[in-house]
């Protein structure tokens, strides 16, 4: 490398040189050719010293144990054709055969990854299918999408959506409180506690109903928030307090009503549902 340095440094400096004096511009130019050319030379040797068939055969190498397979295919068949006379060029060829066989082995085992990736989505999608209720609004042209778990009668947080011409994109992700007892609470507001965090939901309109001695106050509003949402199908613990006008009800959201709203967001989603 300092040889390379030095002759290009004399080189550009006897060029300098060679305008000022005529009678040496003939040796001069001379002089700048042979340097020129040694230059080149030493380069030359550079890269074969950089880039010749035993380096390069010891790069491929690396990349086969460091499994780029594809880098070292690459690499190898360079080999080959840059210098298909040299010992390194056979060792060369033998490696692209094995090379070639684990790439093979890689993408096949790569298909059948994906085969069963794609069976185990359909399977989950059809379990998926078999859970859900719909019920179509034929004026408005609206299938409604719920859970086959949710309760008819009990306290219990669920999820719905609407889905239009096979599509939920213009159908936000709907929640519902229900409480039931057998006297009035008249809930004005809710307070969910997901493990440690918690959510005031503050005021929300509840309706309310009676038959038989039993009373239902229920509420029907969208997801606003589905940082919160996540956490509560996430966490392991949910308490639903209902907030009413003299007193509240606590109740434990149960695994059954997460994870009938973890399928239907599922669900909502692949309906084209976004938040």
């Amino acid at each position: 490398m300092k040889r390379i340095v030095v002759a290009t440094a004399l080189a550009a400096l006897l060029t300098g040189c060679g305008q000022a004096d005529k009678e040496n511009t003939a040796r001069l130019q001379q002089e700048v050719g042979r340097l020129q050319g040694e230059v080149s030379s030493l380069r030359a040797e550079l890269d074969a010293e950089r880039n010749g068939p035993a380096r390069t055969l010891a790069k491929a190498k690396n990349e086969i144990a460091e499994a780029s397979l594809t880098a070292a295919k690459k690499t190898l068949s360079e080999l080959v054709a840059r210098f298909p006379e040299s010992p390194q060029a056979q060792d060369a060829k033998s490696l692209l055969i094995d090379t070639d066989l684990k790439i093979s082995a890689a993408e096949k085992a790569a298909q059948l990854e994906s085969a069963k990736v794609a069976e185990e989505k359909r399977k989950a999608l059809a379990r998926l299918d078999a859970n859900l209720v719909k019920r179509t609004d034929e004026i408005k042209g609206v299938t409604w999408v719920s859970h086959k778990s949710v309760p008819v009668l009990d306290n219990y947080m669920s999820l719905y959506f609407g889905v239009k011409d096979g599509s939920a994109a213009g159908y936000p992700l709907r929640m519902k409180f229900n409480y039931y007892a057998d006297s009035w609470l008249f809930v004005q507001s809710v307070t969910i506690k997901a493990d440690e965090q918690v959510f005031d939901l503050g005021k929300i309109d509840f309706e309310r109903d009676n038959a038989a001695g039993s009373i239902w106050e229920w509420s029907d509003s969208p997801v606003d928030d589905m940082a919160m949402l996540n956490k509560i199908l996430s966490a392991k613990k949910v308490i639903i307090r209902y907030d009413g006008r003299q007193y509240y009800h606590d109740f434990v959201l149960s695994e059954s009503q997460k994870t009938a709203m973890k399928e239907t967001l599922l669900a909502w989603q692949r309906y084209g549902g976004k938040a």
